[in-house]
């Protein structure tokens, strides 16, 4: 008995004294000349390995439409008990990283700012005096961010969610009426992703208080068709895991339900200016594609579009729309005769194969067309030299230019990054109603 106690004392004891020394670490530092120094205590450690957006990547993934980084990392090294590693000069930015110990992904002990990117939860620090002070939270008026259930009828759902942001004037000015911005995120994301690492809110917050944009209510719904909400936000399904393949939201099911699930709602509980010139929609990448098709299958709803490296197809040309719908027409006749084969995720699938969703990619000229005849005020595109659908926006460009269709081009470094998706939206912000 009283080995056990003085295992368990010993223990206790270890366990205390690695949470002091833990505690004693300042990490990350932030240099006076912006270098930024990590430290992490692993004295049994074998190898650490830094991985962040602020390392160089030497890893690309080539595919067909352009160039996808595979990040940056690097080898910390051992003084002592603690593993430490000091940067270059660091340029004004929102960085996010997290260390590999022995090939195991640990998060910074001693940072208390986390962030989650789809299944990964990130640490982050930030480095002012240039572009990222937009990014942080500073001593202006805050806007109020609710997250909001709304009633669906998509995949049996009958309850979805999203992130509502309502700028200081909307509670100090109860007559006043605004305009709506629709933000979208991408493959992999959910409604709380434009809050997190696209830091919406700090944006918002600080070009509404310097005056460089409208006050505005901004709505970020979850544009995953197969999930509720965001992972740990649904009480149905609490154990949800995020996936950053989203293809079952690429098939109209979103686009389809949006004005009458997501605008209609909006309109009818909040004080909006419920018109065309008071709406705008922005995504990035798979929230590009829906906000693509969402503005062209609703010509007379949205007079500021944009998009954000978007991607601007999902393969499916008329010829693939007619056979997948045949496919989804067979399966319900099937199911029909059938009933016991119903009921699971290929079912479900299979069955969202509709003529009414697949519809909202065909006929893409004549929408163009239609979408053009009142032109829209803005129709922004954006996306990086480096970018893996860099590529596609060009052909979109060119599908635009060959019948004179006036837009906004934004062509910048990088590739398919939070970095360039925040760049985009305070560029993007000033230009609205």
């Amino acid at each position: 008995m009283m080995n056990k106690l003085l295992t368990l004392l010993i223990t206790i004891m270890c366990s205390t004294l690695n949470f002091i020394v833990e505690g004693a670490i300042k990490s990350p530092v932030i240099n006076p000349d912006n270098s930024v120094t990590f430290t992490l205590y692993a004295p049994n450690a074998d190898e650490v390995i830094l991985k962040g957006t602020f390392i160089p990547s030497k890893e690309y993934l080539k595919t067909d439409v352009g160039t996808l980084s595979k990040g940056g990392k690097i080898k910390m090294k051992k003084t002592g008990d603690n593993w430490t590693y000091t940067t270059d000069i660091l340029p004004s930015e929102f960085y996010t990283y997290y260390f590999e110990v022995d090939e195991k992904k640990v998060n910074d002990p001693n940072n208390p700012n986390k962030v989650r990117d789809i299944a990964d939860t990130l640490d982050y620090f930030v480095i002012g005096d240039g572009i990222a002070d937009d990014y942080i939270e500073h001593s202006v008026a805050h806007g109020t961010v609710k997250k909001v259930w709304y009633p669906s009828t998509l995949n049996g759902m009958k309850k979805r969610r999203m992130t509502i942001y309502l700028p200081k004037s909307y509670s100090s000015n109860t007559q006043k009426r605004f305009p709506v911005l629709y933000l979208l995120h991408g493959s992999g994301g959910d409604e709380d992703a434009w809050e997190g690492c696209g830091r919406a809110i700090q944006i918002l917050d600080n070009l509404i208080a310097e005056g460089r944009c409208k006050p505005m209510i901004v709505v970020m719904p979850n544009g995953n068709a197969g999930l509720a909400a965001a992972p740990g936000s649904d009480p149905k399904n609490p154990n949800q895991k995020p996936s950053a393949m989203n293809t079952n939201s690429m098939l109209g099911q979103i686009e389809s339900v949006f004005m009458d699930e997501i605008v209609d709602y909006v309109d009818e509980n909040y004080r909006t200016i419920n018109d065309k010139a008071h709406r705008a929609i922005a995504g990035l990448s798979l929230g590009g594609l829906h906000t693509l098709f969402i503005s062209m299958n609703n010509p007379t709803k949205f007079d500021y579009i944009g998009l954000f490296s978007a991607q601007t197809t999902n393969a499916l040309n008329d010829k693939r729309i007619g056979s997948m719908q045949k496919l989804g027409e067979a399966w319900n006749e099937l199911k029909s005769n059938l009933p016991f084969i119903g009921g699971g995720s290929v079912d479900r699938k299979i069955s969202s194969l509709t003529s009414e969703d697949l519809s909202i990619y065909d006929d893409v000229d004549n929408k163009l067309k239609a979408q053009f005849s009142t032109a829209p005020k803005l129709y922004y595109i954006a996306v990086g030299r480096d970018d893996f659908v860099k590529k596609l926006n060009d052909d979109l460009r060119l599908r635009l230019d060959a019948k004179g269709y006036k837009y906004h081009y934004n062509e910048t470094d990088g590739g398919h990054t939070w970095e360039n998706w925040r760049k985009y939206l305070v560029d993007f912000l000033p230009r609205l109603f």
